[in-house]
């Protein structure tokens, strides 16, 4: 038997020996636990977020800002769309993990047979507080409804959230809304627009709004809280299909959103300072333009008032219930 075989005897003999020890005396060395590893950086997922810069998801920076979504696990690649009617299709098509939705977005997304759902809440606009207007230049003769017929209208996207209730203003309030000529133009643009005469009107929401006041535009109505005493106008979103795979990281960006919506509540003067430092607007404009009402849950009944809104205008044919819209997170 050469060396080398009687050491690996040797050593064989030793293991099993030890082994026997270790049964027979369990207050032996060979008995006790292992030392514990050294520790080790958690792991973190990053999901990739469609985002609006307005002040209703002021949430998602504060508690980028805060450290909140590290404490959940999770790092955020955010991306700057247009609005809901290009961020469900990125979702849907799976380039976005979540994103910002506004309500109408999100009912024509479930009409339409896609399975997309809200994960996190964010903001209302109540009368007394009103963040969409609709704006004409200092020098416009447009006083009244029936004198925006024939004119040139800029609206962030067609056929959505603010298409729909400018159209409803007008229907409200005398005009043909069809006698109206809406051309897209994204929310930071807006105040460009009215004061260069590009268009008659504008509808933007905050901090557009005071910016376009700022350079001298002039409001003709505050659409949103005339029409409807609380309109619940967006939340943060994903797939039905993402959620089901993804339930822990769903759960924890709603807890980071939702923790960020409460202090900013319990905080309304760091709403401004937040908006200052994160939307790239002045502390003078910030300082007089009115901020949205930032929730942690969503009553149905806001989403309801969408789906009869759309059916009075041929946009929506199929029966939906709010609750399907929800995932847990929001109930």
């Amino acid at each position: 038997m050469s060396a080398r075989v009687v050491a690996y005897a040797i050593v064989g003999i030793a293991l099993v020996l030890a082994l026997v020890a270790a049964v027979a005396y369990p207050g032996s060395v060979a008995a006790q636990p292992a030392p514990a590893a050294p520790d080790r950086v958690q792991a973190r997922t990053t999901l990739r977020v469609g985002m609006l810069p307005v002040t209703a998801y002021l949430g998602l920076y504060v508690a980028r800002e805060q450290g909140w979504f590290q404490e959940e696990g999770l790092d955020l690649d955010v991306q700057i769309m247009a609005g809901g009617a290009e961020i469900i299709p990125a979702m849907i098509g799976g380039s976005l993990d979540l994103g910002i939705v506004n309500t109408f977005s999100h009912v024509l997304a479930r009409d339409r047979g896609f399975d997309v759902r809200a994960v996190a809440a964010s903001a209302s606009e109540a009368r007394g507080n009103p963040t969409h207007a609709i704006l004409v230049g200092s020098n416009s003769s447009i006083q009244s409804a029936r004198d925006l017929e024939g004119r040139t209208f800029g609206i962030n996207t067609l056929n959505n959230i603010d298409h729909l209730m400018v159209q409803i203003w007008l229907r409200d309030n005398g005009a043909d809304p069809q006698r109206v000529n809406f051309v897209e133009i994204p929310f930071p643009q807006h105040p460009a627009a009215i004061a260069q005469g590009r268009v008659d009107a504008i509808g933007p929401t905050e901090p557009f709004v005071t910016v376009a006041l700022s350079q001298g535009a002039r409001v003709l109505a505050y659409h949103y809280t005339d029409t409807n005493p609380t309109t619940l106008l967006g939340y943060y979103a994903a797939t039905g299909d993402w959620l089901s795979r993804n339930p822990a990281q769903a759960r924890g960006f709603a807890n980071a959103i939702h923790r960020a919506n409460s202090y900013l509540e319990a905080n309304p003067e760091e709403k401004r300072a937040a908006a200052v430092r994160h939307l790239n607007i002045s502390p003078e404009v910030a300082a007089r333009m009115n901020i949205e009402a930032l929730e942690t849950r969503i009553d149905p009944a806001g989403i309801q008032w969408w789906i009869d809104a759309g059916r009075q205008f041929n946009l929506v044919d199929r029966p939906l219930t709010p609750d399907d819209f929800l995932w847990e997170t929001v109930r």
